[in-house]
């Protein structure tokens, strides 16, 4: 089986062959995009109130948290920001939903990028089918989050066996979400713990975007998505799909 090295070189060769600047583009398309509508939800959010900056002392009242009067006249214009509940799910679906249509026109792209060649603009790929991919990224996230209310672990290895879902969808995309969803956990069978080697391989670059404050990631992340194909291209060889 190739090691983590040897698909981290077909990834790089095959961003070579095709050209940087269209994958590059195509993922700060990806960045330009996830930006916005962050942006954006936070925005709304403000508008409608349910972002507000509450007073610190009535914070404390709330938890029932003990102070000093001597401290009352110090904290009386301290503010922190405070999140309504009900907002903090609709903010998780919209994200979730917004992501999925996001990772749909990464994973075209890195897929073009290892078929011969990439154009920016298929970043807008998620855009064709705006409902499938949208309800791809919810049921993913929400597949993820009810196996980690059993524990981390479960949590980890579900992210891992739905990893393919949209790769799997660039290629079928008359594919319901649900489909999607369970070729990857059988694509994925028996190979979660390649995949995450893959994964550790690129923790050196993970820590370069810390230190540069996210610019390399401009770089790493169309790396990372390219080597994350080249493991679904040799997935589909191993199973003669």
């Amino acid at each position: 089986m190739p090691k983590a090295c040897e698909m981290r070189a077909v990834a790089w060769r095959r961003m070579k062959e095709g050209g940087f600047w269209p994958v590059l583009a195509g993922f700060a398309l990806v960045f330009l995009l996830g930006a916005l509508a962050e942006t954006a939800i936070r925005r709304f959010g403000i508008w409608q109130g349910w972002i507000w900056n509450m007073p610190l002392l009535d914070f404390l009242d709330q938890m029932g948290v003990a102070y000093e009067p001597e401290m009352e006249q110090l904290l009386a214009t301290a503010t922190i920001p405070y999140v309504e509940p009900g907002y903090r799910l609709a903010a998780a679906v919209a994200h979730a939903m917004w992501e999925g249509v996001l990772a749909f026109g990464g994973a075209v792209l890195a897929i073009a990028v290892m078929r011969g060649g990439a154009t920016a603009f298929q970043a807008f790929s998620g855009f064709r089918w705006p409902i499938r991919t949208a309800a791809l990224g919810l049921l993913r996230a929400l597949l993820v989050f009810l196996w980690s209310l059993l524990f981390l672990v479960p949590g980890i290895c579900a992210s891992y066996s739905y990893r393919m879902a949209f790769l799997l969808l660039a290629d079928h995309p008359d594919w319901s979400p649900w489909r999607a969803i369970q070729e990857s956990k059988r694509l994925m069978r028996g190979h979660r713990w390649r995949l995450a080697c893959l994964d550790a391989s690129f923790i050196g670059w993970f820590l370069l975007v810390v230190v540069t404050f996210g610019f390399a990631g401009l770089f790493v992340t169309p790396y990372f998505a390219t080597a994350n194909a080249a493991f679904y291209e040799d997935l589909l060889d191993r199973t003669g799909n």
